[in-house]
């Protein structure tokens, strides 16, 4: 019993070592000799000593010279045995990696049988779990699959198609056993057919009836064309076809596609190659180069389960396109792989893009936070297909010049009504189209940045004119706007060659403006305000010609502020000649209002960084009571005299005579909200160039400190009057200007004396 366990297994001359220690410990465990392995023996108990030498000797005995003379200084089996184990048996992560190499690499070769080959593979993986690796069935399947040469294709694909649950190992291997012997009987039925049944050249046909097959025995073809070694791709069995399949007659539920890094699918000549949609790819992934809009030059390999084996990476590009739907698409860090047999879109990039992708109804959705779309549809095959055609293919080109067929087809029809008629469109450019129908470009909103500052950058724009013409015969209002606070100021003047004396004055008070954005109005381009620009060192930004739209601040804010003119004239029943007090009155309060674009804080503050006084804000067109000053009245007169609220300026209060039509300037009012003057203003009016009340270049003003004096009691006692004479009296002229400044408490200027009638002047 002893010779036949020694000679049944080789000595050990350092090669496979995990077979030669399964054999010998099983050789040892039937000596009941196995814990002298790995434990020394006691040497108190003598039986175990004397079991210990047997087993010493008997280790030895399996052992090669050249493995021995290693191993002379160790004198116990158990010694020996783990030494071996050190030394031979490598669990290193270097070792993994190349035995994992070694069987990515594998190679079947016609020479060896298959048999062998699956040794071969065993082998390789017994190493592997020798070193601690765990390894499932299907890694092992894969490994020999991606082993095996291009003639056990057919037999692949049908075990590839197979139900997950069906495939094991040993189902794996009994079809490639088979598979090989299929091969065989081929190879022998091809040399020993006679020619004539070979060949395609020969001039007289032999009789079909008189051909026999080696593989069935049968007459009427040969073995290669009988029906016993046709593989089934559905159900993996021979004989039959897949369209012939039981299984499919059956109606059973269809399989699950295993998971894989591409897919293989046939193509047929002048068909497009389409893109697969697939869940288990990592990538994306191309094998048509001319696809590429761009393409870098890269190195790497993809396993690839179809084509069993290591696909070589030749780049990664960007490859953009669009589906029959019209939506645009474009796919990046795509890898250019030329062996690939298909294209992929990879589910997963779609999901780390920021989409989700929903099969429903035999479709693939995606949706986004905009978008959704179908992306592919479920065809005959099972396999989801896209209709994504690549813009730099000839697929591409054709469509589109269909869809330029039916473009002018239909009357130069938009894509939409084409979309609707389930006709193909194009985005090239159609010039009969722009030359009937280009219409202007909506102007949104855009990103324009924000200046950081007041008063550098400064919106303008003129209005008018406007009809009836100011108290003063003003017929336009020019309007600067700051960009950063968004405060406004504006300017009467009569016509419009005044603009560049306006613009002199408010670049002299604000010397920080840096630009001005203005339209293309003749007037701001104008040599004369061009060269008050340069001076003053600030560039004159136009807009396009018949383009207002980019100068929409400025538009703007005309028309908030007379919105708000229009509604003071309506609530104080003034006339519109009045428009020129309540648009700058609105400017006035425009500035102490908040404003939605500058986060709800009021131009104002932004400026001056200090918030507004809002309580001496009064109602315009509201009774006023002015103070008449001493030395205009006599002992017994009033002491005030009721006029009309219209502005503000920075010394007080700015009221009207409703009769006279003359305005001053006073810080003694009373006001009486409440009630507003009906009555028309005098038809014979006296007009005073009224003044800029708005908060034009105030640099220093912080708020106007109005402090109004108490009215004195007025004195309600009726005295009766006295018989005067019916002659109305007048004071002499000379004295007109004199009575004005006394009634306005204020010094003019020689631009105001020059507005005042001749006889005043």
């Amino acid at each position: 019993m002893d010779t036949e366990l020694k000679y049944c297994v080789d000595q050990f001359d350092g090669a496979n070592f995990a077979v030669w220690a399964r054999r010998i410990e099983s050789i040892f465990v039937a000596k009941n000799l196995d814990k002298f392995l790995n434990k020394e023996a006691d040497e108190t108990k003598d039986d175990e000593v004397s079991a210990s030498k047997k087993a010493y000797a008997l280790m030895l005995s399996f052992l090669s010279d050249k493995v021995l003379m290693s191993l002379l200084d160790e004198n116990t089996c158990a010694s020996i045995f783990q030494k071996l184990k050190s030394t031979y048996l490598r669990d290193g992560a270097v070792n993994q990696i190349l035995i994992r190499k070694r069987l990515a690499m594998l190679k079947k070769n016609k020479e060896v049988s298959m048999q062998e080959h699956l040794n071969e593979v065993h082998g390789l993986v017994n190493q592997l779990k020798s070193c601690g690796v765990k390894i499932s069935d299907m890694d092992i399947i894969v490994y020999i699959l991606m082993s095996l040469p291009p003639e056990y294709d057919s037999t692949k694909s049908a075990i590839e198609n197979q139900p997950s649950e069906h495939v094991s190992l040993q189902f794996v291997v009994s079809r490639l056993l088979d598979a090989e012997a299929l091969l065989k009987d081929r190879r022998v039925s091809e040399t020993k057919a006679p020619r004539s049944e070979l060949s395609n050249d020969v001039a007289f046909p032999t009789n079909q009836q008189t051909v026999v097959c080696f593989r069935c025995n049968k007459k009427g073809h040969i073995a290669r064309f009988c029906d016993k070694t046709v593989v089934c791709h559905h159900c993996g069995k021979l004989g039959h076809k897949k369209r012939n399949c039981r299984l499919l007659t059956r109606k059973k539920p269809p399989f699950k596609e295993a998971a894989a890094a591409a897919v293989s699918f046939v193509v047929g000549e002048g068909e497009v190659k389409k893109f697969i949609v697939d869940s288990g790819a990592t990538s994306r992934m191309c094998s048509q180069s001319e696809w590429f809009e761009e393409l870098k030059p890269s190195s790497g390999t993809v396993s690839c389960a179809a084509k069993s084996s290591l696909l070589e990476v030749a780049g990664t590009g960007v490859i953009r396109g669009r589906l029959k739907n019209g939506q645009e698409i474009v796919l990046k860090n795509v890898l250019f792989i030329p062996e690939l047999n298909g294209n992929l879109i990879s589910v997963k990039q779609i999901q780390k893009a920021g989409y989700s992708v929903l099969f429903k109804d035999n479709k693939a959705i995606v949706k986004g936070k905009n978008k959704t779309f179908v992306l592919c549809e479920l065809n005959s095959k099972g396999q989801y297909v896209s209709d994504f055609i690549p813009t730099m293919s000839n697929a591409f080109v054709a469509e589109t010049e269909e869809a330029e067929l039916w473009h002018r087809r239909l009357g130069h029809s938009g894509n939409y009504a084409l979309r609707k008629l389930g006709l193909p469109t194009s985005d090239s450019f159609c010039e009969n189209c722009v030359l009937a129908k280009q219409s202007a470009e909506p102007i949104g909103k855009g990103n324009r940045r924000r200046e950081s500052a007041p008063m550098r950058m400064i919106h303008s724009d003129l209005c008018g004119p406007v009809e009836p013409a100011t108290l003063s015969g003003e017929r336009y209002v020019l309007t600067f706007v700051d960009d950063y606070s968004r405060f406004c100021e504006v300017r009467l003047i009569k016509k419009k060659s005044d603009i560049a004396v306006e613009f002199n004055k408010f670049l002299k008070v604000n010397d920080t403006v840096k630009r001005i954005r203005c339209d293309n109005a003749k007037e701001y381009v104008s040599g004369e305000l061009q060269k008050v620009a340069r001076n003053a060192g600030v560039e004159i930004d136009p807009c396009p010609p018949y383009t207002p739209q980019l100068n929409g601040l400025a538009e703007r804010m005309n028309r908030t502020l007379f919105d708000k003119v229009r509604a003071m004239l309506y609530d104080s029943k003034l006339p519109k000649s009045c428009w020129g007090y309540a648009i700058q009155t609105a400017a006035f309060l425009h500035n102490r209002i908040p404003c939605t674009s500058i986060n709800d804080c009021t131009p104002y503050e932004l400026k001056y960084s200090t918030k507004p006084d809002l309580s001496k804000i009064r109602i315009f067109g509201c009774d006023a009571y002015v103070k008449v000053a001493d030395a205009q009245r006599r002992k017994l007169d009033p002491k005030s005299k009721k006029m009309i609220f219209i502005g503000y300026s920075s010394m007080g209060y700015r009221v009207m005579d409703p009769v006279t039509r003359r305005v001053t300037v006073s810080r003694n009012v009373r006001f009486v909200e409440k009630k507003i003057i009906s009555d028309k203003l005098s038809a014979t009016p006296n007009i005073e160039k009224q003044e800029d009340i708005s908060d034009l270049g105030e640099e220093n003003e912080k708020e106007m400190d109005i402090k109004l004096e108490e009215t004195e009691r007025a004195i309600d006692d009726k005295y009766p009057e006295c018989r005067r004479s019916q002659r109305e009296r007048k004071p002499p002229v000379r004295y007109s200007f004199n009575e004005a400044l006394s009634a306005t408490n204020e010094e003019l200027t020689f631009d105001e004396i020059k507005f005042l009638p001749d006889e005043e002047q």
